[in-house]
C-alpha cells in the first residue's frame, strides 16, 4: 500500500468515526428532547388514571364545580397515609406554568423510576398538609420536563397538591439557586423570607430542579407556605375555572 492510499484510509476512518459520531448524538438528543417527553407522558397518564381510579374519582383533573368553594381549617385534615415506595399518592397543579404542570403525578420517592413518570417525593421529608416540609422534585430537561420552565415562577403563586380527600393550596414565597449537596433545602428550615410566625405552624412545600436547564450543576429551589385547603367537594378557584 503506497503511502497516498494509507493516508486516504485514515481519512475515510476519520470521517466515518465522525458521521457515526453525529448520528448517536443526533439520535440522544432527538430521545432526550421528544421520545423520553412521549413515554414518561404516557406513563403519567397511565399513573393518573390509575390514581383517580383508586379514589373512586372520574378520570378528570377535578370535580366539576357544585356549590361555591369553601375552606376548612388545617387541623380538620386527616393524615394522609404514608404511601409505599414508587405508589403515586397525589397530584400537582401549578397555574403560572400549566401546560408543563397540570394533574402531574406524585411519586413517593426520587429515583429515575418515579421522576420518569412524573414528580418525587422525598421520602424523609412530610405528606402535603402536614406540619413540616412537604419537598418534590422534577426534570426540567427531558423525560416529561414537569419543572423545564420554573424560571416563570413568581412570588405569590399558587401550587396546588390533590389528594384523595383534600386539595392543599400553597402560595410561593421564596426561591433560590444551591449546590447539589444542600440537602438542608428539604427540612423544616425556619427563613425569615418565608414570613411564617414563631408560634404559626411550619406547613412548606419545596419545589426542586436542576439550575441551569441542561445541567446538573445546580438546584433551583422554590419555597411556599400552606394558606388554605379545599374539600374535594369544592376544589379551589383556580381548578374550579377549568370546568366552566
Amino acid at each position: 500500500m503506497t503511502p497516498r492510499s494509507r493516508k486516504a484510509k485514515v481519512f475515510r476512518l476519520i470521517g466515518s468515526l465522525c458521521i457515526g459520531g453525529a448520528v448517536f448524538f443526533g439520535g440522544l438528543l432527538v430521545y432526550r428532547l421528544w421520545i423520553s417527553n412521549y413515554f414518561s407522558d404516557r406513563a403519567a397518564e397511565s399513573a393518573r388514571t390509575e390514581l383517580l381510579k383508586s379514589w373512586g374519582t372520574p378520570s378528570q383533573t377535578t370535580i366539576p364545580l357544585l356549590t361555591s368553594p369553601s375552606t376548612i381549617a388545617p387541623a380538620e385534615v386527616k393524615p394522609i397515609s404514608a404511601p409505599t415506595d414508587q405508589e403515586a399518592f397525589a397530584l400537582l397543579y401549578i397555574p403560572r406554568i400549566g401546560n408543563d404542570v397540570w394533574s402531574t403525578p406524585i411519586f413517593a420517592g426520587v429515583q429515575s423510576k418515579q421522576l420518569n413518570s412524573g414528580i418525587g417525593h422525598y421520602p424523609d421529608s412530610d405528606l402535603p398538609g402536614q406540619d413540616g416540609n412537604f419537598s418534590l422534585f422534577g426534570h426540567r430537561s427531558s423525560y416529561g420536563q414537569p419543572f423545564a420552565h420554573i424560571e416563570r415562577l413568581r412570588v405569590g403563586d399558587e401550587v396546588i397538591v390533590e389528594t384523595k380527600e383534600f386539595f392543599f393550596v400553597y402560595t410561593l414565597k421564596y426561591d433560590k439557586i444551591v449546590k447539589p449537596s444542600a440537602i438542608w433545602v428539604t427540612e423544616p428550615t425556619q427563613m425569615d423570607e418565608l414570613e411564617i410566625a414563631a408560634d404559626d405552624p411550619y406547613r412548606v412545600i419545596t419545589l426542586i430542579t436542576c439550575e441551569p436547564r441542561w445541567s446538573i450543576t445546580k438546584r433551583w429551589v422554590w419555597w411556599g407556605v400552606l394558606h388554605a385547603v379545599y374539600p374535594r367537594e369544592t376544589p379551589p378557584p383556580a381548578l374550579a375555572k377549568q370546568n366552566d
